[in-house]
């Protein structure tokens, strides 16, 4: 017998509201990228909200709502979003970025050329939102949210498709989920997480400035170090 609304509406609250607090952690530097990662697949992959709670009980709580928070839609207000759209690069290039509504079914297709389909502030529909990738000897950039659900089943043939696999184990009403297919034949696909308004170069300084920390605090933690503090003193 599938779970009564109650306690699936109960789980995605608290899953959208761990994940802000994840999200806002890792702006603050609290968490570096690796362990943000871990945190969010197992977040989204959680089945219960004890196991969500875990994930944040080592965390400063965080009032700040950074995650929409997905609501029953009926058919009509799904109208607003369109069925179905394309973007085609054939020797050149297309963007998607900033707010925009994204259709249910987007088809991307990069021919020697390039793509980039940034959805971290576009509006998707409550459900699942089909992206269909086609990239021949060219790229294509997806960029998505810390808290977009993600499922890949995707080919690479003579090039790669970098996959990212974040969804919850039971589907959940009107949980957003990017649902990403698709072939690469001599060409690229890289699915990106950032936060809103970070760009590639400042994801890049960040992920530096923590392995600086870190090789910081690992070179700290060695006897000879530890030695040649005491004798500073």
């Amino acid at each position: 017998m599938p779970d009564s609304p109650g306690p699936l509406v109960a789980l995605r609250d608290r899953r959208e509201q761990v994940i802000a607090i994840l999200t806002e952690q890792f702006s603050r530097d609290t968490l570096e990228i690796e362990e943000l990662e871990r945190r969010l697949d197992l977040a989204h992959r959680a089945d219960s909200v004890a196991a969500l709670d875990a994930l944040v009980t080592d965390l400063a709580a965080s009032g700040t709502a950074l995650a929409p928070v997905a609501r029953p839609v009926d058919d009509a207000a799904l109208a607003r979003w369109p069925e179905r759209r394309h973007q085609v690069a054939i020797f050149g290039g297309v963007q998607k970025r900033g707010a925009w509504v994204c259709p249910r079914r987007l088809t991307v297709a990069a021919i020697m050329g390039g793509a980039e389909i940034d959805l971290r502030e576009a509006e998707l529909a409550p459900g699942v939102t089909e992206l269909r990738i086609t990239a021949i000897m060219g790229g294509v950039e997806v960029i998505v949210p810390p808290w977009l659900s993600i499922e890949c089943d995707t080919t690479a043939i003579l090039g790669g498709f970098d996959e990212l696999h974040r969804a919850p184990v039971t589907p959940e009403p009107d949980r957003r989920v990017l649902r990403i297919t698709g072939v690469a034949i001599m060409g690229g696909v890289d699915i990106e997480t950032r936060l809103p308004g970070e760009s590639r170069r400042e994801a890049r300084k960040r992920v530096k400035r923590e392995a600086r920390a870190l090789k910081g605090e690992s070179r700290a933690a060695l006897p000879e170090a530890r030695a040649l503090g005491r004798d500073r003193d």
